[in-house]
């Protein structure tokens, strides 16, 4: 047998099961009444919220860090320089 007779083989194969499935799938969604959906999803849209969340109120607190947001890619180097950053791991390139 060569490769090229394999798969043709193989292709027919899997042809006549995928063929064989999608028969199965549309002899039995003919069984099943209109009004059944199993797999149908809902959402309500008359939703009230139950309560309402207040953001919290930001802390301040004494210590030497000045920001806790992101930065840009010239103040990092910036705080490299100045060595303010805390290394937990070596960065590998």
């Amino acid at each position: 047998m060569t490769w090229i007779k394999f798969a043709l083989t193989l292709g027919a194969v899997y042809l006549i099961y995928y063929a064989l499935i999608i028969a199965w799938d549309f002899l039995r969604s003919k069984k099943l009444p209109a009004e059944v959906h199993p797999h149908m999803i809902t959402f309500d849209e008359h939703h009230e919220p139950v309560r309402e969340v207040t953001e919290p109120e930001a802390e301040i607190y004494d210590s030497s860090v000045l920001s806790s947001g992101g930065v840009s890619l010239k103040q990092l180097f910036n705080l490299a320089r100045a060595e303010a950053i805390e290394f937990t791991r070596p960065v590998s390139f």
